[in-house]
C-alpha cells in the first residue's frame, strides 16, 4: 500500500472515531424526559439564579387540569434541548408566597349587585346584568351568597406580568412560564395558549 493512501486511510478513521464519539457523548447527554416530574426543580425563589444564559421558568401543578393539557407539548420541547427548562412546583408551601393574592383582589374588585328577594333578583339601580355578561375587559361570574346578596366576582387578576426579581413574581394560575436571558426577565405566558406560543417560538 503506497504511503499516501495509509495517511488518506488513517485520517479517515480518526475523523469516523471523532464524529462516532460526538454523537455519543450528544446522545448520552440528550434528555429523554416522559414526565414532568423527570424535569429539574427549583424554588421560585430561584427563578433568575440558574447558571445558564438562557432557560424557561414553568410554574406547576400535579393537579392542574390545564398543565396535563400541554404536558407532552412541555416535555417534547424540555427533550428537544432548545431551553432548559426547570419546574415550580406552585402546590408545594416554600413557593406559596409567589401566588397572586386573590384575596385581597376579590376583597377589592367584587361587588353586591343586587339581593334575592321571595326567589326574584333585584338589582341595584343602573345596575343590570348584561353590563357583567357583556364587559369584554374583566371576567365576572354571579353567584348568590348565604344573605342572598347577589355578588358579581371578579376573576381577572392584575398580576405582575413584567417580574424583575423574584420578589416582584405573582403566580394568577397555573400553567405560567417566565423565560430568563441573562438573569433577567426575558417574556411571560400564562394559561394554555400563551404557553404554548412561548416554547413553539423558541
Amino acid at each position: 500500500m503506497k504511503k499516501n493512501q495509509k495517511a488518506k486511510l488513517t485520517f479517515i478513521f480518526i475523523i469516523a472515531v471523532i464524529i462516532i464519539s460526538f454523537l455519543s457523548i450528544w446522545l448520552l447527554n440528550r434528555s429523554n424526559h416522559t414526565a414532568i416530574e423527570d424535569l429539574s426543580k427549583i424554588k421560585a425563589e430561584e427563578t433568575f439564579t440558574q447558571s445558564e444564559d438562557e432557560y424557561i421558568v414553568y410554574f406547576w401543578q400535579s393537579t392542574c387540569t390545564y398543565c396535563k393539557q400541554i404536558e407532552q407539548d412541555v416535555l417534547s420541547y424540555s427533550n428537544s434541548g432548545e431551553l432548559p427548562i426547570y419546574i415550580v412546583d406552585m402546590q408545594n408551601t416554600s413557593n406559596e408566597d409567589y401566588w397572586y393574592d386573590w384575596e385581597g383582589h376579590h376583597k377589592e374588585y367584587d361587588q353586591i349587585i343586587g339581593k334575592l328577594e321571595n326567589e326574584k333578583e333585584v338589582f341595584k339601580e343602573g345596575i343590570t346584568l348584561e353590563q357583567f355578561q357583556n364587559d369584554q375587559e374583566v371576567a365576572w361570574s354571579i353567584a348568590v351568597n348565604n344573605e342572598k346578596d347577589i355578588i358579581a366576582t371578579h376573576n381577572t387578576a392584575y398580576g405582575n406580568e413584567e417580574p424583575e426579581t423574584a420578589k416582584e413574581i405573582e403566580i394568577t394560575g397555573t400553567p405560567t412560564m417566565i423565560q430568563v436571558k441573562n438573569g433577567m426577565f426575558e417574556s411571560y405566558a400564562v394559561g394554555v395558549d400563551e404557553t404554548l406560543k412561548l416554547i413553539d417560538k423558541q
